[in-house]
């Protein structure tokens, strides 16, 4: 079979690299480079250069299916650096934070932890995201509905508990409550937080990009086309016909979806028998995001003892995050959320994104995603499954690839040491 897929971002590119040895692969993308989301910055020159990415960051010790495709392109243990999970909280209006969590131990000599009722808000907030998942809640119920913040004071619940996936999704803090409970808690389900050490997360040494190219490096005879954005689908008999902004069509058996639902909506108003598709897809609602790379501490405390990996701000209804890459590259290198506040001084880069948001009418645009599929047609990306994640991305590639390639050594590669790990 010919197959063509829209949009060389984490999705596209996985389900490539699994169809690659089965299939004829024709790839477009509309950006002149690899990684859709993936946004990566060298900072510096030479050997102290470092590598920080826009828009996709560190990733959790839970991504088995990411941790297993990064071994499988060939980027080995000294490919990734551990990063400690440490987190700064605090508000425009107070000199002190609310919550400087650990760090690691070597890291929190000289450092001033500040624990207190933030930490405990910290700890309900991931009890609660923990019951969410194990009574198997429904994903169309709301954070307001599901919640018990009754221990916690009116301040603790706006400036921690909405305040933390404010900061992940980028909407505003009282919009938190009208998230889909699931949505958010896959991101803070966990046990109370060890007040000794803080948990890791892992990231690229050069990027996450890097990844990107691996696998593109690893396609043996797909055809990848740059600057080649997806204009529109038709039916040509029993195929496709994949039309390029400038016109050129591309025959192809089966399509791929890879791109957001707003682009794949763009790419389905020709197709005839689509309608309840694209209703499906108008259903996501997106948040606008501008993140900055930097050299100055914006969005720092201004007590390095107080500073963490994430350091978030919550100012006017808003929480904003920091990434200090410290930590992992023993360098002053920021990367902040800029959407809502003020320019870093020393800027290196800067890019936009939209990201969807986890509403109930997302769960809902999923399954009818579902229902009302199309032969030959497929949807690959993050929103097709609960989380907004580099894990749940790769997942989803893992989805079309068992459907359109079952026998592929790199889907049994992939999915099989996953399940024995």
């Amino acid at each position: 079979m010919r197959i063509g897929v829209a949009g060389a971002g984490t999705a596209g590119l996985v389900t490539a690299w699994l169809l690659d040895p089965c299939h004829e692969i024709l790839l477009l993308e509309k950006r002149g480079d690899l990684g859709g989301n993936a946004r990566t910055v060298r900072v510096g020159a030479g050997d102290r250069a470092q590598y920080v990415d826009l828009g996709v960051h560190e990733v959790s010790d839970q991504f088995a299916l990411w941790a297993r495709l990064v071994r499988s392109v060939g980027l080995g243990q000294d490919s990734l650096l551990s990063v400690p999970a440490s987190r700064t909280l605090r508000h425009t209006d107070g000199a002190r934070p609310y919550l400087v969590g650990p760090h690691t131990p070597e890291a929190d000599r000289g450092r001033e932890v500040i624990l207190g009722p933030a930490w405990d808000a910290l700890g309900c907030l991931g009890r609660e995201a923990s019951r969410w998942e194990e009574e198997g809640l429904g994903e169309e119920v709301t954070v307001a509905q599901a919640s018990d913040w009754t221990t916690l004071n009116a301040e603790m619940k706006h400036d921690v508990v909405h305040a933390l996936p404010a900061s992940v999704f980028g909407c505003g803090i009282h919009d938190v409550a009208h998230l889909a409970a699931r949505g958010v808690g896959g991101f803070f389900a966990a046990a109370q937080p060890s007040a000794q050490e803080a948990a890791s997360m892992h990231s690229l040494r050069g990027g996450t990009q890097e990844l990107a190219r691996a696998l593109a490096g690893q396609l043996n005879t797909a055809e990848v086309r740059l600057r080649a954005p997806l204009h529109r689908l038709e039916s040509h008999s029993d195929r496709f016909a994949m039309v390029e902004a400038d016109g050129r069509r591309h025959l192809v058996d089966a399509v791929v979806l890879a791109v957001p639902p707003y682009a794949a909506t763009a790419a389905l108003q020709s197709l005839a028998g689509c309608t309840r598709l694209r209703s499906a897809l108008d259903a996501f609602t997106y948040q606008e995001l501008v993140y900055a790379a930097h050299l100055d501490p914006f969005g720092m405390p201004e007590n390095r003892r107080h500073w963490s990996t994430t350091n978030v701000t919550v100012h006017d209804g808003w929480s904003e995050t920091t990434l200090w890459y410290g930590p992992g590259h023993d360098a002053d290198v920021f990367v902040s959320q800029i959407t809502h506040r003020g320019t870093p001084r020393r800027q290196v880069a800067r890019a936009a994104f939209r990201a969807p948001l986890p509403t109930p009418a997302a769960h809902w645009a999923r399954r009818r995603l579902t229902e009302h599929s199309k032969e030959g047609l497929y949807f690959a990306g993050a929103y097709t499954r609960t989380l907004d994640s580099q894990e749940d991305a790769v997942a989803s590639a893992v989805d079309v690839a068992s459907d359109l390639a079952p026998e592929s050594p790199r889907l049994a590669q992939l999915t099989t040491l996953c399940q024995e790990a």
